[in-house]
């Protein structure tokens, strides 16, 4: 994995999952000072089929930003698909 100039390993993921057993993965990402653009590279094997999927912003890295603290926002994945406001 690289992070900036820096190279770091990626940890193990030991989960076992099937189409019966899905696994959800939440990523929670946050900069405190920096612009940040990124994907994540998810490496999988079924049986004899190995590959790796990448996860991103429909193409685009996904983007981190600092978080002002006036304006929250989530991804509401089962709502409209879109960022919405964080209610207090």
């Amino acid at each position: 994995m690289t992070e900036g100039e820096r190279t770091t390993p990626a940890a193990n993921f030991p989960y076992k999952v099937s189409a019966a057993g899905p696994q959800v993965l939440d990523v929670d990402a946050s900069t405190l000072r920096h612009d940040v653009s990124w994907y994540l590279e998810l490496t999988w094997s079924s049986g004899g089929r190995q590959g790796t999927t990448r996860i991103d912003d429909q193409g685009q890295p996904v983007r981190t930003v600092v978080l002002n603290t006036d304006h929250r926002y989530w991804y509401n994945a089962d709502g409209p698909n879109a960022w919405v406001p964080l209610s207090s």
